[in-house]
């Protein structure tokens, strides 16, 4: 398996893939970071809760730490969703940075609760504009690739999470909050070394930037002339529509309201799942359940699995339809769920450190992170930056992201008095459920996006195309990849007499014209 990965990755390289690639990596390193604050508070409340620390919290000032680092995500996002339009892709990830290094500064300098709460949420802030990788990243990507290239956002963010757990084991939690800090400022770096999307230019009159980006990515000046044509098309279709009455961005358009309640949706059950809920209170939940394991290396054993189940799910998303997955990965939940709520029903009136069979809560806790990372918890994040189309994208993607992002601050601050109200088993089970709900829903409703172009998923909400099956593979991802060269005919020729492409005039509207004669030639033809 492993040399069949590395031989993928070798010829994606060789096909003009390498820089695309190294874009993806540059974008999403940020998602370090949200996988250290998201991870951060399993380490940071046993430590304050135990009985040697000098600042003194209660269990509601726990659900509070918990959960400030949640609440501000929502504003974060349609922070993103302004910054992106009005900034770029590139720069709203820049100034991700900035609330990062302010909110570790924070924690690391924090004596007391109140300057804790205040890192807490400055540091939440910057996980909600996190959103602005997916948007980069599927407007970077050619369809054949998008998949795999905006998992990397998860695999990454399951790297920050190992990252932190494994500090905490080590360090006090004032000290991994200024290590943290590391990351974020290499995000700023990595990023500030990749160019600007090629939509987002060519949506601001920026042709020869957005073509310029073009052959940076794809390393072929045929390949960036084919796809900047694609681009301006679709522009103009957009132009047309707007100048029609019928393309305005408006909630109305069953562009923007259908992909709205059905990402809405699948955040719900996503949250309902306890995904995050596992995450943010690993070490207390293992405290709780009891496992014959010390409770911070059982974390470290949950981080583990998860990072290697996202470089899975980043794998298998290539080769595997968005339904499919979503279902596997709700029935999967189900089970582990449903199976620890027995165990826990069983034996809730057992100390922890007597219960029988210690390793049954660990093994269900695994196998629930585990099959989460093959579909639930990335694909409603990666299609985000799929489902919208390119005048709403950065805007709606932002405003679900928030909601998304409030979902999880509804299901991390409530956990503890749900806990209370109904008890471990009955809130094990409530998980259960809602997972069987969202695999229903991922088998009926969610779209399928895999191999489609970013205007075909457009056009299937527009009511003008289908969003089954994937497309079948008749080609290779490297032939996707790379178009083939432009003709020979009127074009130019080098030294040895062979036929190159024509660059792209982008002082004229060259583009568009080639657009508008190949529609007419394409309804004269269906005359």
């Amino acid at each position: 398996m492993v040399n069949t990965v590395i031989k993928r990755m070798c010829k994606v390289w060789q096909y003009g893939m390498g820089r695309t690639v190294l874009a993806t990596l540059a974008a999403h390193s940020n998602s370090i970071s949200v996988g250290l604050c998201q991870g951060y508070s399993a380490i940071l409340l046993p430590q304050l809760q135990d009985k040697a620390s000098k600042l003194v919290i209660t269990e509601q000032d726990a659900s509070w730490i918990a959960a400030l680092g949640v609440i501000s995500n929502p504003l974060g996002a349609l922070l993103s969703g302004l910054l992106v339009e009005v900034m770029g892709r590139r720069g709203a990830i820049q100034v991700t940075a900035i609330p990062y290094v302010v909110g570790w500064i924070c924690l690391a300098l924090a004596r007391e609760f109140t300057l804790l709460c205040v890192g807490r949420f400055i540091s939440g802030l910057a996980v909600g504009m996190a959103a602005a990788s997916y948007v980069y990243v599927a407007e970077v990507a050619p369809a054949s690739h998008r998949g795999p290239l905006s998992a990397c956002g998860p695999v990454l963010v399951s790297l920050g999470v190992l990252i932190v757990y494994t500090l905490g084991f080590f360090a006090a939690w004032h000290i991994v909050a200024a290590l943290c800090t590391i990351f974020a400022l290499f995000s700023l770096v990595a990023v500030s070394l990749v160019p600007e999307t090629p939509p987002w230019l060519a949506s601001r009159g920026r042709t020869a930037e957005a073509r310029t980006a073009l052959v940076w990515l794809r390393r072929s000046p045929a390949a960036a002339d084919k796809e900047l044509a694609e681009i301006m098309e679709s522009m103009a279709h957009a132009k047309k529509e707007a100048e029609a009455g019928v393309g305005r961005c408006s909630f109305v358009q069953p562009t923007i309201w259908k992909p709205f309640l059905l990402l809405l949706a699948f955040f719900f059950f996503q949250e309902g799942s306890g995904i995050y809920v596992v995450l943010y209170y690993a070490v207390s939940l293992f405290q709780e359940v009891g496992t014959e394991m010390n409770e911070y290396v059982a974390s470290i054993w949950v981080a583990c699995m998860r990072l290697v189940m996202s470089i899975l799910g980043a794998l298998a998303i290539q080769r595997l339809n968005r339904t499919t997955l979503a279902c596997m990965s709700g029935v999967g939940m189900f089970v582990a769920m449903l199976a620890a709520g027995f165990y826990e029903h069983l034996f809730s009136s057992v100390p922890p450190s007597s219960r029988p069979l210690p390793w049954v809560p660990l093994a269900c806790f695994l196998v629930h992170v585990c099959v989460s990372m093959l579909g639930y918890l990335q694909l409603p994040w990666i299609m985000t930056g799929e489902l919208f189309p390119l005048r709403a994208r950065g805007a709606m993607g932002g405003l679900v992201s928030s909601l998304g992002h409030l979902l999880i601050f509804t299901s991390v601050k409530t956990y503890p008095d749900l806990r209370n109200a109904i008890g471990m088993d009955g809130v094990l089970w409530g998980f259960s459920a809602l997972s069987l709900c969202g695999a229903v829903f991922g088998k009926l409703l969610l779209p399928e996006t895999n191999g489609r172009t970013l205007r075909e998923i457009e056009m299937s909400f527009a009511g003008q195309g289908q969003l089954g099956q994937a497309v079948s593979d008749k080609t290779t991802d490297e032939e996707a990849a790379v178009p083939p060269p432009a003709p020979a005919t009127g074009g130019r020729k080098n030294s040895r007499g062979e036929a190159v492409a024509v660059p792209v005039d982008t002082n004229d509207d060259s583009i568009l014209d080639i657009v508008k004669a190949r529609d007419t030639i394409t309804v004269g033809r269906q005359r």
